[in-house]
């Protein structure tokens, strides 16, 4: 199952690629998405742009990272020269952005050296820190896309700026990325009190942003499409151990889900999804999480299999 971090990002960037142009490459034009998949050994870029910039067509390569990874740089230099490769060796401008303070950041220039030291590669891209980004920069770009990264920025989680946020989307009539700025939320304030503030900033939305794009395709994404597979896959081979295999990957959706929603029940949702051993009631269990409207009711439906045995 994808990051949850990494999915929003992707999406987030997806629906609004022009501001996302304008904030990294100022003057150049967005034109286009390209498929992200870099078929030259099967991977994937986070988003590939292509640009035009005083005249000329490029590529705005983005990676979103929400962990350390030594190998970032490594790899960012890879993506970027198989991205020019496969677009007719176009030249490709490569910015990482970090949505969390997680550990130590690769810095530009990566320079990769021979084995006696003298340097081989010397690749220059653009890193940029959320968390040392003031939360007025990003309102003062006016960009509408970029919203929904404010809790993530140098003071977006003080509540002013939260409300600012969702005032502006919701002057804007922007519903999905009111979901989007909902979920970056949920994923950003950790603490219990946090949260619990978080969501009623948000609770006068809730039956509009159950009806949302982001909301639907997170669903599809995440559940269906992998219930569907699975199912495949321990019907074809059919053995109990591939089936143990199968449902350890639901009930892991049902733990994921219950994380980026309501943290404090992760524990409590692994346990009773170990208590399910059938898949069509571990994808009801996880799509009835993903539709809870407090923690309360998520609760409720995790304790319901101690009473029932299943989850109806």
């Amino acid at each position: 199952m994808a990051n949850a971090w990494d999915y929003i990002s992707k999406r987030l960037v997806r629906a609004h690629a022009r501001h996302f142009t304008k904030w990294l490459l100022k003057e150049a034009t967005f034109i286009r998405q390209l498929d992200n998949q870099l078929q030259i050994q099967s991977l994937y870029a986070d988003a590939l742009l292509e640009v035009e910039l005083h005249g000329k067509r490029g590529l705005l390569h983005i990676e979103f990272q929400s962990y350390y990874d030594a190998t970032m740089a490594l790899r960012t230099l890879e993506y970027n020269v198989m991205a020019s490769r496969q677009y007719d060796h176009i030249r490709v401008y490569s910015v990482v952005i970090y949505l969390r303070d997680k550990g130590g950041v690769p810095t530009s220039p990566y320079v990769r050296d021979f084995i006696d030291e003298r340097p081989v590669h010397l690749f220059f891209y653009n890193v940029i820190k959320l968390w040392e980004i003031p939360a007025e920069s990003i309102f003062q770009l006016n960009l509408t896309g970029l919203l929904p990264l404010i809790p993530l920025t140098e003071n977006g989680k003080q509540p002013e700026h939260v409300q600012a946020m969702i005032d502006r989307l919701a002057q804007q009539k922007e519903m999905d990325l009111l979901s989007i700025s909902n979920i970056i939320g949920t994923l950003a304030f950790t603490q219990a009190d946090e949260r619990e503030w978080f969501k009623r900033r948000f609770f006068m939305f809730q039956d509009i942003l159950e009806d949302s794009w982001m909301i639907q395709e997170i669903r599809e994404e995440f559940f269906n499409k992998g219930i569907e597979k699975g199912l495949e896959q321990g019907l074809e081979q059919g053995l109990a151990q591939e089936r143990q295999k199968e449902l350890q990957r639901f009930r892991q959706m049902v733990r994921e889900v219950a994380q980026m929603r309501f943290s404090e029940l992760t524990s409590l949702a692994e346990q009773q999804a170990e208590k399910l051993d059938n898949p069509d009631a571990l994808q009801h269990l996880t799509m009835e999480l993903f539709g809870a409207r407090d923690m309360d009711e998520a609760r409720e439906l995790l304790l319901r299999i101690d009473r029932t045995g299943e989850h109806n």
